[in-house]
């Protein structure tokens, strides 16, 4: 048989196919003898004129009829091929008949040869060769596909629908052969060059952007400069629309992508370019959800180099931020990002990215774990809510604005809202930073707190609620919210046989705690007579929503309050609202602020102790349940039919108190609460709610009133 030929390597090169070649008409790739217009925005360097060569027909030897073509790109050259996907498509076609062919016949071969008993040593190379074909008949499928891609998906008429294509091998590499990648990354190359935006693109691009392997292909075939060059060149044309659609299409890839890229392409992403590249990259960055090591390494690069931006990219970066919260408190807790941000800093969104940055940074992560030495997600929440208060007192105290939007910073008090009622009952505390201290009523443990000074955390509260009228609801419903927890736990302690103590050290800091927020919002005290100004009259309208709507509220939501569940009850306060104009007119000009939210403090206590049978059985009623006191009620009749019911079907769940006054008799009496506050305040609910009321009323009045 002679020697065997030498056996292909097991690992060819992508680009190149070992010996023996294939004719390039029979392969369909072809060497390019002159220069190919590049797709890519970089200029390519000439191609060098090949050498001639024995067996060469210029060479002025006899033509070698069958020349070795070498297909690999000239490492000194452009680094391009031609590729025809129709001859491509025949030669694979052809490799899988011969793979087929040596796979038949190899056997047959041996099985001759060894009935002559000759060597059989030598076959070797027929299985090498099949696995060969084998292994490489995919990338050949792949390259088909890319040139097809290019045709067909995402650049129709931008290079030749039939014949020879080019075919960029550094790209096609660099995309680790994924056809769409490479496609992609060439259509956007020429968008960086021109900055036009071609809708086939973007719509292909949209269609496959949350895709996390066709991410990470484009972003290593587009390269992290490419990347930037695009979103840049694209940002300044005039179509907007296309650009922003473009920024988003992009921005979701590089998230998809983003824990797949490594720190030297980060680096480069970052790198400082041309003047307001980096604004250009956090339009991309406000779309789509990061890798959270990804973005915290991009926003302190960016940080650092924009000190004083034509373009601020920071609203971007923030923006992107606020969707990681980890990263978001490890991008503020850097030393002197914080204090830069809320005071060196122009603010060209009106702090709205930052805001939700720094909403995000402080109330998604409740918890009691770790220490101040090592530090959980909760430590770093109440820490740096802790600090924005802070920071926000001492801009106001030089005269100027909140940073913060009014609804971030309401929804950061009602989240910390143990920690107002704590600072507005017992004082301020030395310094910020965090809580530590369990609640004395509450059993178990609490989440880490925050730390407020009483004079700025009231003045930064009382400017918000003058910025927005929505923030006294949000805070008021926190508050309610609080009020059911304290005295829920009282009347479990009742329940268990130990007094109503815990109540009046509950109504104490309720009181304190009800009266410091009324007081912030200006309607803590109203003298006899007094016209109120709009902004009062709309907080008024507010503690009567919440009255009316209260009991509902800790229905609504759950505890503790972190971020996205204010609205839970917002929404029941401002329902209340727009029927408000329904409220019994004479108990609104009886009742000032401080009687108005101890009706409400009074009501949730009630609750608590029907929660906890202190009240007995609601079947048959026992003598200081709610439904023996209904009037006119005889035997064997169902209280839940009594006009002047004030219960729910359940036998244990107080009306609201809008609900009481929604039910009348036929002179229009609000009969149902008329019966509440006949059994609440005439002794029918009994000796246990005496001595629960006298300790309300005892804590309730001495904490409000330091706040009148």
């Amino acid at each position: 048989m002679g020697r065997s030929p030498s056996a292909p390597s097991p690992h060819p090169q992508p680009t190149a196919i070992p010996s023996p070649q294939p004719r390039p008409a029979e392969s369909g790739i072809h060497p390019a003898p002159t220069p190919t217009p590049s797709p890519s925005p970089e200029p390519s360097p000439a191609p060098q004129a090949a050498p001639r060569r024995d067996g060469h027909p210029t060479g002025g030897a006899t033509p070698n009829p069958h020349p070795t073509v070498d297909v690999r790109p000239d490492a000194g050259g452009w680094g391009f091929s031609g590729i025809d996907p129709a001859q491509m498509d025949a030669f694979e076609k052809a490799l899988a008949r011969a793979q087929d062919t040596l796979g038949t016949n190899e056997p047959r071969i041996r099985h001759a040869l060894e009935a002559l008993d000759l060597d059989t040593s030598h076959l070797a190379v027929l299985r090498e060769t099949r696995q060969w074909i084998a292994d490489k008949r995919p990338d050949l499928r792949r390259r088909h596909e890319a040139v097809q891609a290019v045709r067909e998906r995402w650049s129709p008429g931008a290079v030749p629908a039939t014949g020879l294509a080019p075919f960029d091998e550094g790209r096609y590499a660099r995309a680790a052969g994924d056809p769409d990648a490479y496609a992609a990354a060439l259509a956007l190359g020429r968008t960086a060059h021109s900055g036009e935006i071609d809708r086939t693109v973007l719509a292909e691009l949209e269609r496959r952007a949350g895709d996390a392997d066709f991410a990470t292909a484009l972003m290593h075939a587009l390269g992290a400069t490419g990347f930037r060059t695009v979103l840049a060149t694209t940002g300044k044309g005039t179509d907007r629309a296309a650009a922003q659609r473009l920024q988003a299409a992009l921005g979701k890839a590089l998230a998809a992508a983003s824990p797949r890229l490594d720190a030297a392409w980060r680096a480069e992403l970052t790198a400082k370019g041309s003047e307001g590249q980096h604004y250009w990259l956090s339009r991309a960055l406000m779309h789509g959800t990061y890798d959270a090591a990804f973005l915290l390494d991009v926003a302190r690069k960016i940080e650092a180099a924009n000190r004083v931006p034509v373009l601020d990219p920071l609203p971007g970066v923030l923006t992107a931020l606020s969707r990681v919260p980890a990263a978001a408190q490890d991008f503020f807790a850097q030393p002197g990002v914080l204090d830069r941000l809320m005071n060196e800093r122009r603010a060209l969104d009106d702090g709205k990215a930052l805001s939700a940055a720094l909403l995000a940074a402080t109330t998604v992560f409740r918890d009691h774990a770790g220490s101040a030495d090592n530090p959980s997600r909760g430590y770093l929440s109440a820490k740096l809510a802790s600090q924005v208060i802070h920071l926000e007192a001492q801009r106001l105290d030089r005269g100027r604005s909140l940073r913060l939007s009014p609804e971030a910073l309401s929804q950061i008090f009602a989240s910390y809202i143990r920690d107002v009622n704590r600072v507005a009952a017992a004082g301020a505390d030395a310094k910020p930073g965090v809580a530590g201290e369990d609640h004395a009523l509450l059993p178990g443990r609490e989440d880490w707190g925050a730390r407020f000074d009483r004079e700025e955390l009231h003045a930064v509260m009382k400017e918000v609620f003058q910025a927005d009228p929505k923030a006294f609801a949000m805070v008021s419903g926190a508050q309610t919210i609080w009020a059911r927890m304290l005295l829920g736990a009282s009347a479990a302690e009742l329940a268990d046989g130990r007094g109503s103590v815990a109540f009046k050290a509950a109504a104490r800091e309720l009181g304190a705690g009800f009266g410091f927020i009324t007081s912030a919002a200006g309607v803590a005290t109203i003298a006899a007579g007094k016209e109120l100004d709009e902004r009062q009259n709309n907080a008024v309208k507010i503690v009567i929503a919440l009255v009316n709507s209260g009991l509902s509220i800790p229905q609504h939501a759950g505890w503790p309050i972190v971020a996205g569940t204010t609205s839970s009850w917002t929404g029941v306060i401002e329902n209340a609202l727009e029927t408000e104009a329904s409220t019994e007119k004479a108990v609104r000009k009886a009742n000032g602020t401080a009687a108005e939210i101890e009706f409400l403090v009074h009501q949730l206590a009630a609750q608590s102790l029907l929660d906890h049978g202190l009240f007995g059985s609601a079947d048959p009623p026992a003598k200081t349940h709610p439904w023996a006191s209904l009037s006119d009620l005889r035997p064997g009749d169902d209280p839940r039919k009594a006009p002047n019911n004030f219960l729910k079907e359940d036998g244990t769940t107080l009306l609201t108190r809008a609900e009481m006054l929604a039910s009348r008799d036929a002179d229009g009496n609000p009969v149902a609460y008329d019966a509440y506050r006949r059994w609440l305040y005439e002794g029918l609910a009994g000796k246990t709610w005496s001595e629960v009321e006298a300790a309300l009323s005892s804590g309730y009045q001495k904490g409000f009133r330091k706040f009148q």
